[in-house]
């Protein structure tokens, strides 16, 4: 769909490249004052849309290439009679994220703009619009993460000003190039969800300043290099490099750097680990006078390279790509190697005795030029010292003032937003010409206060603009997610004045539909943790988190659909999900266990998941529709994890593909007791998916295939003497031990017998009691069960009416979260480590305590008119709230009173009610 005149653009005829950067604009002039204006449109990979300057959005949505969808604008608020300017900037990854697949860069939009006398003005990308490839972004940027896109890097002082406003002159702009793959993409169909929430949110207070330096005495060099292919994902190889260092005389010193394997004159060095300093170990060498030959092999992942090299000032030391003074290059880069060139790397005798001997297939050297660095800034802030010269914690900071304290170094400025922010950050300043501002992105604090940035190799949240002369503003062109965010201004900072500073959502837009209070504070802290937590990880799609890699996950989407229930009642977005995951189904008829960034297949436990998704989401909105449109996806779903390999008993081995399950203490591989009970619940709900499409051959395969499957897990995980289900065989793994997931899956699913059930529930009760294993966690493997799949552990305490302790765990373990002051839940009950702050996943609690604590479920799954209310009291006096409806909000209270429970609710009109009351 979309106007047969309209041709996708850019500025060549292929897109092709690395993270392109891309400005095309079209003016128009209206004869009288503007009355209506419509713009639909679509990029690849993204894209910012602004109307005489004024920004109005960004998309698309994350799509495959088989099925893109486009965003529709109303321009009328932006048009003004005289001449218009439409400006997109669009980049386009040129790789693959967990967002997005590799593809090309490519705009096409068509619309239409009339004045109040009844003219109008058509527009269509064609040669009419002019276009051209940024000249202040530098493509040759890292990615923030393993999962997202390359980072942004723009020069100021190369921008062309005033490109989004009339009476810019666009004379000297190349038109734009029409594609010559015009069916690069699939049939454009519209937007399936609403545009993002874009409002504005502001920093609540400045955690204070700090002056970050280098050490004084050290010189510092660095290059970056990107894979062939420039592919963040799975992307492993080799790199080489090597240099002269001029040495006036004979000595020994001391210098820093990555890891990797190095040596001097043929001699390898052995690192000295520093935790003073971020990702940076030392090597102590003897240098001989004259020139030393330096060189360093190392591996590498997430597609891109950096190298920094730290050098002793005293040493008085020159490094040359080649052994001369005059040489205008510092480093000699080999590689990078991938595939069987990588192969070819890793088989090559180290050390190389000198450029020469590098093989020639592996050739030839590069040369990285004299000045130049890596220009990533997450990295080069790793190797500083910070000292704190306030804690003021007003938003007024007066950098000039500052300046002197500061000194040579950088001034860093940390904002903290007061709870987790997606959104683009805008800062408006002041600066001197070649003033460089980064920006970082984090979630914690470091014990000094300082933004913890450093969590994890390859998670590099920064990005960097370098100022032109004078007052501007940047929003950043893709949405991070933190709480804290640092301004590390480097440059004239007696001339930086910083103006404000805030972001912009990019948030699923939802309002607070549901509600929930009770007798204890606690748990009622605990449901609006789960409802900011759910509000944060919507995006275009469920987030598994904001921060570190914004990926849509299998694992993730159950919970995150019950808890947007619960809290905001939304259904659009699920299907959508649902939907993409679908997309990049695999021939094997497994999904990705990401629905971008992960091959089919990995983690197939996920698959069994969709299955679970696709019915739950049925069963909240009726939608057979849907079901049938992706009726030939989920048969193949199906044949997919029944074709996985099975032993004598059709029991499932999923060990190949990584079945994800839980990473809480438990045994995960072979022939596992979980993961054949996800199969199970997956293949019996596309039993029932089938049955409401009204094939009934096709529901009897998967109900028998899901009976067979039921059986032979009550047989072959059922260890009698210890009364538990086993994470393993027997037959295959004579020690294995229970888990909570090989315990609670049965019990949730049905797949016990009665007395099986009985004592398999008193063990999982011990094992939630004291869950955390050692007195204070710092791995999942310390804990019997994580937060995530809490989600399903608790579902079997509310099925099985073990309510008090269901309570008691929620108060404990997300209590735990609470005391240490979280302002969403985090990703695991541990919360050392890389973990993320906010993550969707745990939320479940906020879904247990609107349904079965204020007790709305509809008991009859596809019908939303009949609703029960079943209130589970546990330990509590009263509770109530609101459950959002799609014909509107169910009001609920109860109340103990003379050892009975006094329901009172409020339904819409058609509606029906059934209360149903426990003591």
């Amino acid at each position: 769909m979309g106007h047969p005149e309209a041709r996708y653009i850019w500025t060549d005829e292929t897109g092709e490249g690395l993270n392109r950067w891309a400005l095309l604009r079209r003016t128009f002039t209206l004869s009288a004052a503007p009355s209506a204006g419509e713009l639909n449109l679509f990029a690849d990979t993204r894209y910012r849309l602004l109307i005489n300057g004024h920004v109005v959005g960004h998309g698309p949505a994350r799509f495959f290439l088989a099925r893109p969808e486009y965003d529709t604008h109303d321009l009328a608020p932006y048009l003004r009679e005289g001449e218009n300017v439409i400006a997109v900037l669009v980049n386009s990854y040129g790789c693959s994220s967990f967002h997005s697949e590799t593809s090309t860069g490519g705009l096409i939009a068509w619309g239409e703009a009339a004045d109040e006398a009844g003219r109008s003005v058509r527009i269509v990308t064609d040669p009419s619009w002019r276009a051209i490839d940024s000249p202040a972004h530098l493509s040759d940027t890292p990615s923030l993460s393993f999962a997202l896109n390359p980072g942004e890097h723009l020069d100021g002082r190369d921008w062309p000003v005033g490109w989004e406003l009339p009476g810019f002159s666009d004379a000297h702009w190349p038109v734009a190039v029409v594609r010559d793959d015009q069916n690069h993409w699939g049939e454009l169909r519209p937007r399936s969800i609403p545009l993002l929430d874009e409002r504005e949110a502001l920093p609540r207070r400045r955690i204070g300043t700090w002056a970050a330096r280098y050490a004084p005495d050290e010189q510092i060099h660095s290059f970056l290099v990107r894979g062939p292919g420039g592919n963040p994902l799975r992307a492993g190889g080799r790199v080489a490099a090597m240099t002269h260092l001029h040495s006036p005389r004979r000595q020994m010193i001391t210098f820093g750097a990555w890891w990797g394997r190095y040596w001097i004159n043929g001699e390898e060095l052995k690192p000295i680990r520093r935790d003073d300093l971020y990702f940076r170990q030392d090597f102590t060498a003897e240098l001989r006078e004259g020139w030393n030959l330096l060189q360093v092999h190392e591996s590498y992942r997430n597609g891109w390279w950096d190298f920094h090299l730290a050098l002793p000032a005293e040493a008085a030391l020159t490094i040359a790509a080649e052994p001369r003074p005059d040489c205008p290059h510092t480093f000699l880069i080999g590689g990078p190697w991938e595939h069987e060139a990588a192969e070819a790397a890793k088989e090559m005798p180290l050390p190389l005795a000198s450029p020469a001997a590098l093989p020639e297939p592996l050739g030839p050297w590069r040369r990285w030029p004299r000045g130049r660095g890596a220009q990533a800034p997450c990295r080069e802030r790793a190797w500083k010292t910070f000292g704190r010269i306030d804690d003021d914690p007003s938003l007024d900071v007066d950098v000039a003032r500052l300046a002197e304290r500061v000194g040579d170094g950088a001034l860093s400025v940390l904002l903290d937003f007061g709870g987790e922010v997606l959104g683009r950050p805008v800062v408006e300043f002041t600066a001197a010409a070649g003033t460089v501002v980064d920006l970082t992105y984090a979630e914690r604090l470091r014990g000094d206060g300082v933004a913890d940035v450093h969590r994890r190799c390859f998670v590099d949240m920064a990005e960097r603009y370098v100022a032109r002369a004078g007052r501007q503003q940047w929003q950043t062109f893709h949405p991070r997610g933190f709480r804290y965010l640092e301004l590390l201004i480097d440059g004239e900072l007696s001339a930086f004045e910083l103006h404000r500073a805030a972001a912009t959502r990019a948030l699923y837009p939802v309002d607070p539909a549901g509600r929930f209070e009770c007798s204890d504070p606690a748990l009622n802290a605990i449901w609006r943790l789960g409802r900011d937590t759910a509000a944060a990880c919507m995006e275009d799609v469920y987030l598994d988190c904001p921060w570190r890699e914004r990926g849509l996950y299998g694992g993730d989407l159950l919970v995150e659909f019950q808890a947007n229930r619960a809290a905001f009642g939304d259904t659009k977005l699920m299907r959508r999900c649902i939907e993409l995951f679908l997309l990049g189904q695999g021939d094997s008829g497994l999904v990705p266990g990401g629905a971008h960034g992960l091959p089919p297949g990995r983690h197939p436990d996920y698959s069994a998941i969709l299955l679970m998704a696709a019915r739950d989401y049925w069963a909240a909105t009726g939608d057979v529709e849907s079901l049938r449109q992706w009726r030939d996806r989920l048969s193949k779903l199906a044949a997919g994890l029944d074709g996985l390999p099975a032993d004598a008993n059709g029991l499932i081995d999923g060990s190949d593909l990584d079945a994800y399950i839980d990473l809480s203490h438990m045994d995960r591989g072979g022939v596992n007791c979980a993961l054949n009970c996800f199969c199970q619940r997956g293949l019996s709900d596309a039993a029932r998916i089938f049955d409401l499409l009204g094939e009934a051959d096709e529901s009897r395969r998967w109900a028998d295939r899901a009976e067979r499957l039921g059986e032979a897990v009550r047989r072959g995980f059922w260890d009698e003497a210890r009364g538990v289900f086993v994470d393993r065989l027997v037959s295959d793994v004579p020690e294995t031990a229970p888990s909570v997931a090989a315990n609670a899956l049965p019990l949730l699913y049905d797949l016990a017998t009665p007395t099986q059930a009985e004592r398999a529930l008193t063990w999982l009760l011990g094992a939630m009691q004291s869950n955390f294993r050692v007195p204070d966690p710092e791995q999942n493997s310390d804990c019997n069960v994580t937060s995530y799949f809490s989600y399903y552990a608790l579902g079997v305490l509310y099925k099985h009416r073990r309510v008090v302790e269901a309570e008691r765990f929620i108060r404990k373990y997300w209590g735990h979260m609470l005391d240490q002051g979280a302002w969403c839940c985090w990703e695991y009950f541990a919360g050392r480590g890389s973990a993320s702050r906010c993550h969707g996943w745990s939320a479940g609690p906020t879904h247990y305590l609107s349904t079965r604590v204020l007790g709305v479920t509809l008991p009859e799954p596809g019908n939303a008119n009949r609703v029960e209310i079943r209130p589970q009291p546990g330990t509590l006096q009263w509770a109530e709230g609101t459950y959002p409806h799609p014909a509107g909000p169910i009001h609920v209270r109860w109340r103990r009173r003379a050892g009975r429970l006094d329901v009172q609710h409020d339904a819409p009109d058609g509606v029906v009610v059934e209360v149903r009351r426990e003591r």
